[in-house]
């Protein structure tokens, strides 16, 4: 390794962001775009600087515009115009964008995660695997829009009930969707005004009659 290629790795040591791991091989970018993404991200006002890329990069100005264009299309960077102290505009990269991606990447997989627990927490309860109707009707229940939170909830009304179905379950569903429940606060909600409705038996003092 020779002197100035010595010096310039001693002066500028680039820091690695994690969720450019993620990204970078979640989209299948190759080493001169990770190389690049890196250099963006280390910048404060990143900006496409051929001479500073490869002199810290050292990628060719080929490979440079290659990745630059690449990391465009995919819509993974984008250039914004932005004007200096002196009100002159030029143009500066967004890495907005990389952000969004991993924060997607991260909610994708927090449903994913959330719908395997509920499939999961059904089988704990009915004491047997689900069959391949009822995995369909659970699915269902989810595209339709009906959240996770009520679904479990309408478990948990079956399971106090003895009930042990997933029909069961779907007329209970129905039925709270008629009434406008849309998380589990709805039902808990409805059933303490209900409990709060009824009439208490022996609340009247028969001594005070004497």
């Amino acid at each position: 390794m020779n002197d100035l290629v010595f010096n310039t790795l001693k002066e500028k040591d680039f820091i690695v962001k994690s969720y450019l791991l993620k990204v970078s091989v979640s989209l299948n970018l190759n080493l001169n775009d990770f190389i690049l993404l890196i250099y963006f991200t280390n910048q404060e006002e990143p900006t496409l600087n051929i001479d500073n890329i490869k002199k810290y990069t050292y990628l060719t100005e080929e490979a440079i515009m290659e990745s630059y264009t690449k990391l465009i299309a995919i819509n993974l960077i984008e250039i914004t115009m932005k004007k200096d102290g002196n009100g002159l505009v030029h143009e500066v990269i967004n890495l907005d964008n990389i952000i969004k991606s991993v924060t997607s990447d991260i909610t994708r997989e927090h449903k994913k995660n959330e719908k395997t627990n509920l499939f999961s927490l059904f089988e704990k309860e009915f004491v047997r695997p689900l069959s391949p109707m009822e995995y369909e009707i659970i699915n269902e229940w989810i595209r339709s829009g009906i959240s996770e939170e009520l679904i479990s909830e309408a478990l948990k009304e079956a399971i106090l009930n003895g009930v042990k179905s997933i029909r069961y379950i779907d007329k209970i569903l129905l039925s709270w969707k008629e009434k406008g429940y849309k998380s589990a606060s709805d039902v808990r909600s409805s059933l303490k005004k209900e409990d709060e409705s009824t009439p208490e038996l022996f609340s009247y003092n028969w001594l005070e009659d004497e």
